[in-house]
């Protein structure tokens, strides 16, 4: 379960499509309380902004952060997603509305490394950030950030979530990408520090 690849959509059938996927997915109890809060945050009706997802977590995190993608980005009805309209009627939900999904995967990408998608040179997870919600709009609201590799701060990043939402940010294999930073040694992604600021201020 590869959720960069899904997201580029390269990733098999069973992996890539949501209602083949929510078929051959057995929803924990874990996984349950996930998508009902994500659920209750796309409609405003409350929802942990914030889910930290732990190695325990009842039925993997690779298929729940998965889940979470399909169910925002679906292009087919819930009522062809297997195991959500339940979980919807449990929620008190008619509707999930539709979100940008950002996906930060800490293996995708060296910290040293830009990347470029298209014209545009990306060196930061910031940049990356804006870049999936927005394209080059969104990019331009931390163009200075990226290219001095320091964090936007909080109101950087409220105003551009506020711009695309409603939105989810899946982020995963976070240590492995900051414990790339050498002590004290700035990188075109940033530091240590500028990333661990990053991820407060997000």
């Amino acid at each position: 379960a590869d959720l960069t690849a899904v997201q580029l959509g390269k990733a098999t059938r069973e992996y890539q499509e949501p209602a083949a996927f929510f078929q051959r997915t057995f929803i924990t109890e874990g996984m349950r309380l996930l998508l009902i809060q994500v659920a209750q945050r796309l409609n405003g009706a409350g929802g942990e902004p914030v889910v930290q997802l732990q190695t325990a977590f009842g039925g993997g995190k690779p298929p729940g952060m998965m889940a979470v993608y399909h169910l925002a980005t679906r292009a087919c009805p819930l009522a062809e997603l297997e195991g959500i309209p339940p979980l919807l009627d449990q929620a008190g939900l008619m509707e999930i509305p539709l979100a940008r999904v950002a996906v930060l995967d800490g293996h995708a990408h060296a910290p040293g490394q830009p990347w470029q998608p298209g014209q545009q040179r990306i060196c930061t997870l910031w940049g990356e950030l804006a870049w999936q919600l927005g394209g080059e709009d969104g990019f331009q609201r931390v163009r200075d950030a990226d290219a001095t590799g320091t964090s936007p701060g909080k109101e950087g990043l409220a105003n551009l979530l506020a711009r695309y939402a409603p939105c989810v940010v899946l982020i995963d294999e976070l240590v492995a990408y900051v414990r790339q930073f050498p002590d004290g040694q700035p990188l075109s992604g940033g530091t240590f520090d500028s990333n661990l600021s990053f991820v407060q201020a997000l």
